[in-house]
Order: structure tokens, then sequence, then C-alpha cells
């Protein structure tokens, strides 16, 4: 190597020295904590909110960055996000030259609550009033961002519901926003959730792929656990459009029934083992209901299931000779499912059957299957057998307006004909059966049904009530 070539490289070297050295001098000098007060200023003049950082900042190395410690964002109307950690990574040039230029960022243990009041208005919306003009946003990209042991609290103060995320993270790549935060973000990562906490409904080990791009984000390959089950699907958001429409699908194989009916707070009257599978549409539009707009399939299916609380073959045995046992009370329950559960508004069927029948039976097959549109319910196929019975029930249920659409359960022959049949009617709230009972007829005084019911086999020629997929019993 000639001294031409060497003195060039020394040369090189010694700036290189040199760059570091003022870099080390400027990170041990510069006294990040001193710009505090102007960040919570810049801070909660971009939010409307309340920013304040109570811990330390520091300068760190390799990879370069920008911490701080126990921040926390509130309203008038209280905290709304605690943070134990904020690291962000930046590029060094532009630091030296007093720029942020942040190419990572990640929070540590966040603690977000978010209360809706009874007017909708959100606890992080800003009291003043805004331009009607909109701004359009300033490009945004970070290489990496990351969310760890996060903490979610949804209260919605008007129907007391509360729903908690515990114990997330968020881990995504190439995050993009250009503008509108929703319709232009686009990023890549994954989220999981060790619990979701809503009411009695429990759900654990929530794990997906996420995807945003062009307003529409996707979880992909989505797992959790649920009723005592494993679950699989997907879901999407669409915001691309002003009305935005959101889709899951979903399959739970062998969730346990006793799990599915703590979650609609009622007491085991069924226990065993059934397949769940679920296709729902809901699109936002305006202040309408959601529910309105729900379209899609949803069917429970089940095998040998046991019930705790009465011998159903024993007391359908009897019902022709007694007519002293109210139909829609076992449809309604037992071939509803779900559905069934939350139109009869937590009524104690487990009680009541132990106090009225006792023993313990058999459902051999169980089906509930049903088509949503505009957020009501049509049964079109739901019917259970006993070892020596079968029901069926036909109708609809509003989960919109919460009202039976003519639902008629019936007691069937081995033609699919209805032998016995009786109808409900009426809100969720205040049903009548057959134009006489209520819902809770059998917590009242049993009443006689004997002038009610009918038989509807002459002949040996029959109206056919049902002919889906539970067979007869032999």
């Amino acid at each position: 190597m000639n001294a031409k070539k060497k003195k060039v490289l020394f040369i090189l070297g010694g700036g290189a020295v040199a760059l570091v050295l003022a870099v080390v001098i400027f990170a041990l000098t510069f006294d990040i904590n001193s710009y505090k007060p102007r960040i919570e200023a810049a801070a909660s003049g971009a939010t409307g909110l309340d920013v304040r950082i109570n811990g330390k900042m520091r300068l760190s190395f390799f990879p370069f960055g920008v911490s701080a410690k126990d921040i926390h964002v509130a309203n008038k109307g209280g905290e709304i996000l605690s943070l134990e950690n904020l690291n962000l990574g930046a590029e060094l040039m532009p630091l030296l030259k007093k720029q942020l230029k942040v190419t990572s960022c990640e929070l540590v243990k966040p603690a977000v609550t978010i209360v809706k009041d009874a007017d909708g208005k959100y606890n992080f919306e800003s009291t003043e009033k805004k331009s009607t003009e909109e701004r359009p946003g300033a490009a945004f990209s970070l290489n990496e961002f990351k969310l760890s042991k996060g903490v979610l609290v949804y209260l919605d103060k008007k129907t007391g519901e509360k729903t908690e995320f515990k114990d997330f993270n968020l881990a995504i790549k190439d995050l993009s926003i250009a503008g509108d935060v929703i319709k232009n973000a686009s990023f890549t990562g994954s989220f999981d959730c060790k619990e979701v906490r809503k009411k009695d409904l429990n759900i654990d080990n929530v794990k997906s792929p996420i995807k945003a791009e062009k307003g529409v984000i996707s979880l992909m390959s989505l797992t959790m656990d649920i009723f005592g089950a494993k679950a699989e699907g997907d879901a999407t958001a669409d915001k691309s459009e002003a009305d935005a429409v959101y889709k899951i699908n979903l399959k739970i194989s062998k969730l346990d029934f006793e799990k599915l009916q703590e979650s609609f707070g009622t007491k085991k009257v069924i226990g065993g083992k059934g397949d769940l599978h679920a296709s729902l549409t809901m699109k936002e539009k305006g202040s309408r209901n959601l529910m309105s707009s729900m379209d899609g399939t949803f069917s429970l299916r089940g095998d040998n299931l046991v019930i705790y609380t009465m011998d159903l073959d024993t007391v359908l045995s009897k019902y022709e000779t007694s007519q002293k046992f109210n139909l829609v009370d076992l449809g309604a329950f037992f071939i509803a499912g779900p559905l069934g559960t939350v139109a009869l508004k937590g009524y104690r069927y487990g009680d009541v059957y132990h106090q009225t029948q006792g023993g313990q039976g058999t459902i051999t097959q169980f089906i509930s299957q049903w088509n949503i549109r505009d957020g009501v319910a049509d049964a079109t196929d739901c019917a259970l057998a006993t070892h020596h019975n079968r029901v069926a029930l036909k109708g609809k249920l509003n989960l919109v307006s919460e009202r039976y659409d003519n639902v008629i359960v019936a007691l069937l022959d081995d033609k699919g004909c209805a032998k016995f049949k009786q109808s409900i009617s009426g809100s969720f709230g205040s049903p009548e059966v057959d134009a006489v009972s209520a819902v809770g007829s059998l917590a009242e005084p049993i009443f006689d049904l004997y002038r009610k019911a009918k038989r509807f086999v002459q002949g040996g020629k029959c109206e056919v009530f049902y002919n889906g997929a539970v067979q007869q019993p032999r």
C-alpha cells in the first residue's frame, strides 16, 4: 500500500473516531430533561389532552434513542393512559441538529381506560369545538412498533357494560400513515391477548397475525380459548368507505355446553360437547343500531348431551295424558340455544326445572341453526331428539326490537308432523304464550294445556312441521 492511500485511510479513520467522540460528548453534555416542559406542552397541544412525564428522560446508545418513564395522559374526565416506559429509536444525525426522527417505538405496560358516557361521548374527545375544515394529517412512518403487557378497559356508561383486555401485546413492522389515520394506515405484525373479560364471558389466549392496508384491518388465522374449547377463524374491519363493515368467521369445536351457559349467566342445565359455527357481517351507518345491520349464519350442534335437571323422556311421555307442561319453555331454552338464552333475559330455567321435575336425562341429537338478516334470526333447523321423542322449533327472533316473531314449538310424530304445538309472541321482556301465559309459567302454578294443545294428525295425513337433520328416535 503506497503512502498516499495510507494517508487517506488515516484521515477517514480519524474522522470516524472524531465523530464517535462528538456523539459521546454530545450525549454526556446534553440534558434532555431540560426539554421536558416543552415536550409535555407540545404533546398536550397536539392531542388536546393533559400529558405529563413524571419520570426521567434519557438518551441511549446502540441503538440510539430516547426513553421516558412514568407517563400519564388525562382529560377532564380523568386519566386515559398511564405508561411505565416509552422507548423511541431515533436517527442520530438529525438529533445533532436538534431534530427528532423516530424510527421505532415501544410502549411498556400501557394501561388504557376508555369511557363512553350516556350521550355517546368518549373520554378522550376534546370538549373544544374543532374546525369544520379537515386538515390533512402529516405523513408518518415507523420501522417498528411494539406494545407489551398492556391493559385496556372499555366502559359504556349507558349500558353499564365493561370489557377488559389483560396482558395484551402488539408487534408491527413497516407502519406507514398518510393523511387519515384509519383509511391510510398500513402495517403487518402480530397480536396476542392473555385474557378478555366481559361480564360472564371469558376468552383466553387470543392470538392472530394482523395486517392493515387501505383502510382494511385483518386478523388472519385468529385463535382463542372460549367455552372450554379452541376456536379458530378470521375477522376484518373495513373502514375504507364512509360506512364501516365488520366481518367475523368463527369455528369452535367440542365446546363445553356448561361453559356456554355460564357465559350467559345461567346455571348448568345441559352438559356435554358440541360444535359452533358463526359467520356474521355488520355494517356501520350513522347512528343506527349496529345489530340492525347484522347478517349471516349461526349454528350450534351436539350429540349425546346430558340434562342435569330433568328426565325429558319421562316428561314428554306423560305429555299426551297430562298436557301439564309448557312446550315453549322447552323449545326456547333447549332448542334456541344461546339466541334463546338472550331472548329469555336471564330466566333461571335450571332452578325451575329442578323444583318442578328433577331427575336427569339425555339429548341424543341437538341442532340450533339460524339465518340472520338485518338483525332478525330465522330458525332454519332447530330441533332435538331424546331416546324416545323429538321436538322442533320454527319462527324468528328479532334481536333489534327484542321480540318473538311467530315462534312455535312442536312435539313431533315419526312423520315430522306436530302432535302438539304451542307458540310464543311479543317482547322478550313481556312475552305471551298462546296469548295466555308468560315465559315464566313454570315459576308460577303450572297451568293446564289440555284445552290449548291440539292434535294435527288425522286420518294418517298431516302437514309436516319439521323435515330437518334431527331424526326421529326408533
